[in-house]
């Protein structure tokens, strides 16, 4: 090897190093949010969250690779680790809501609907009834702030699958938390 390849490896490396400190920095707490939401768990949402980001720079490092989207390869990196961490447990996802207030973040109270008739509670506990792949599009956009555009990018489907997702989501929590809205929409 000669002088020139080493050095052009060495700055491959710093590059390599400077983008992923740079996506910590730009991701770290979204993905833990997620995790701990996820999860009903501050702590085992901060071990995922950084699992999340070892296992990322692992394949940087050993094979070597560019991520095009680096905010959907870690968010799908954090998801398929909560699938793993909820099959190995095997325990049903519940909703601590000191832990999501202690993250900082709430519903937004600007969007009509469910959010101003029912308690945060009510509303945290229901989204967990909310059927999949409806839920976590709902999830990555009234709890994580995620405009459609990235969810679809994110979930690895198109803008318009991403925004009926979240649309079918919000009417089945609407209806799971007052089944008389299922009825007046009919009327």
């Amino acid at each position: 090897m000669t002088d020139d390849d080493r050095q052009d490896r060495l700055m491959a490396q710093k590059a390599l190093e400077e983008d992923f400190l740079a996506a910590y920095e730009n991701y770290a707490d979204a993905i833990f949010r997620h995790c701990a939401y996820r999860l009903g768990d501050r702590e085992i949402g901060r071990e995922l969250m950084q699992e999340t980001f070892m296992k990322v720079w692992e394949y940087l490092r050993t094979d070597q690779k560019t991520i095009d989207n680096m905010q959907a390869f870690l968010y799908r990196t954090a998801h398929n680790l909560i699938i793993d961490h909820v099959r190995r447990k095997k325990k049903r996802i519940v909703d601590s809501l000191e832990s999501l207030q202690e993250t900082g973040f709430d519903l937004p109270d600007e969007h009509p609907g469910p959010s101003r008739r029912f308690t945060y509670t009510q509303i945290m506990e229901t989204i967990e009834m909310v059927e999949e792949p409806y839920r976590t599009a709902l999830v990555m956009r009234h709890i994580d702030g995620l405009p459609p555009r990235e969810i679809a990018d994110l979930l690895d489907v198109s803008p318009n699958v991403a925004s009926v997702r979240i649309n079918r989501g919000v009417k089945q929590l609407q209806a799971l938390l007052d089944p008389s809205l299922e009825t007046d929409e009919n009327e």
